[in-house]
């Protein structure tokens, strides 16, 4: 077995890996900002990526769709659940199920 084959998937597997990355990171900020947007507190400071496919975006390019979710309070007791989807660098859907305002 040649050296490229050996080389490729590990390339490809580091490839993936800085995209997911980044993606997490970019998830991160939306999911902040919104909760800072809406007087909303998120929890751990972090998202966690639940699921990726590839998916085609508006141009029909195929593209990873990726599926965060994270958990924010608007109290500072009560964790409530939120979803993010990220499709390529662009959010596509961010979401957070109802909660207790203050």
């Amino acid at each position: 077995m040649s050296l490229e084959w050996f080389l490729l998937p590990l390339v490809l597997g580091l490839i993936y890996w800085w995209d997911t990355s980044a993606a997490k990171d970019r998830a991160r900020l939306a999911a902040k900002q919104q909760c800072e947007q809406q007087d909303l507190q998120l929890l751990d400071d972090t998202v966690a990526l639940i699921k990726t496919r590839l998916n085609r975006d508006n141009h029909g390019h195929i593209t990873f769709l990726r599926q965060f979710t994270f958990e924010f309070s608007s109290d500072g007791e009560q964790r409530t659940q939120g979803e993010l989807h990220l499709l390529g660098k662009k959010i596509t859907r961010l979401h957070l199920e109802v909660h207790r305002i203050h």
